[in-house]
């Protein structure tokens, strides 16, 4: 069964002072309702802002699974923590940090989502 969930991974990358507003790269993988998705990015962004260089990296309806999609995306910010991830999502062990999840070619993120949208993972 797939379940609703944040997953996130940070890479640091880069501590010199002229890259200040790129230093820490984040992934993001939403699984919920759309709706539900725009609302979680949405606290995202406002706890990690300013954010730039945003990418999508892929986002569809996850089949057989009764409506829900997923969606993955990065940026740069210059914050290196999330301060209250509670605001962000409020089921503790449905928000975590994932060192698998990083940007990839499109066949690196299918191998990388399989386990998961089949709820294996």
């Amino acid at each position: 069964m797939i379940e609703r969930q944040v997953r996130y991974n940070l890479k640091t990358t880069s501590t010199a002072e002229q890259d200040f507003y790129t230093r820490h790269r984040w992934t993001f993988l939403i699984i919920n309702e759309p709706r539900e998705i725009s609302r979680i990015r949405e606290r995202v962004y406002q706890q990690l802002e300013p954010i730039v260089d945003f990418r999508t990296l892929g986002e569809d309806l996850i089949p057989n699974s009764g409506g829900l999609h997923y969606d993955i995306f990065s940026f740069s910010s210059i914050k290196g923590k999330i301060e209250y991830p509670e605001k962000i999502y409020d089921n503790p062990k449905k928000f975590k940090k994932d060192r698998d999840l990083n940007e990839r070619d499109e066949m690196g993120l299918a191998n990388y989502l399989q386990p998961i949208l089949e709820g294996r993972k």
